[in-house]
């Protein structure tokens, strides 16, 4: 049930909490990545919305710098002759012979991720419970914020949502996204664990929205949503980020 009703207090104090957590979700769910690829033995770099990592030394192997220079010198490989790019196939094998690709360490570290972000709703969740379970009487500041943390998830609904939109007005086949890249390590079709994680966090919202959020505020909380979700997406990718990670 939902009340039609805005509390304009709280479109302001809900909204911002969307911003923070669309910001932090972002960060947090690379940081899945990295964690698991430092567990593997790799360096990683962050940036404000992916990571990036290298087997150590990568970046001091002699090869490696022979190669960044050769790029230097003679700009992108299309612009490249016939005997430059062979040169840099050359190097570029020696450099995969030393550091290879290893594909069980890819899909560990492309699964940190959401893995991260599905763990920080059931930790959301946990609190919601525990909360319940000593039988408040009122919605206090910890259960917002366990509010916003179990909807960390709605990050795979629209993930999915997006998909979808992409596929039915630019007839796009090819994903890329980390539940797509999933699905081809499991060898499975790629909407596979795109549809499963989507469908998984829209049960998670919905629970969440209609049956936790007090009737009161829970018109003004959807509002409130669809406003600083697209705000922080707009913020921290077109401004913040980049800022933020150019200094």
């Amino acid at each position: 049930m939902i009340q039609f009703k805005i509390l304009w207090k709280w479109v302001v104090i809900f909204s911002l909490g969307f911003v923070v957590c669309t910001i932090v979700g972002t960060q947090t769910h690379e940081l899945g990545h990295a964690a698991v690829a430092q567990s593997l033995g790799y360096e990683t770099e962050l940036y404000y919305g992916s990571m990036t990592y290298y087997h150590k030394g990568y970046f001091e192997d002699a090869d490696v710098k022979k190669l960044d220079a050769f790029y230097d010198r003679n700009g992108s490989f299309k612009n490249f002759t016939e005997a430059d790019k062979k040169h840099a196939d050359q190097l570029q094998a020696i450099i995969d012979e030393k550091f290879p690709y290893n594909e069980t360490h890819s899909f560990l570290v492309t699964l940190g991720g959401p893995l991260q972000t599905i763990l920080t709703s059931f930790l959301g969740l946990f609190i919601l419970t525990y909360r319940k379970s000593k039988k408040r009487r009122e919605f206090k500041r910890y259960d917002w914020i366990a509010i916003f943390l179990s909807l960390f998830v709605l990050r795979e609904v629209f993930n999915t949502f997006m998909a979808t939109v992409s596929y039915f007005i630019n007839g796009t086949n090819n994903f890329h996204g980390d539940e797509f890249r999933i699905s081809s390590y499991l060898d499975v079709h790629q909407w596979s664990i795109p549809i499963l994680t989507g469908v998984f966090g829209t049960i998670i919202a919905v629970y969440v929205i209609f049956k936790i959020i007090p009737l009161k505020y829970r018109f003004t909380f959807i509002i409130s949503g669809f406003l600083g979700s697209i705000s922080g997406f707009i913020l921290w990718f077109n401004y913040l980020g980049p800022w933020l990670f150019s200094q």
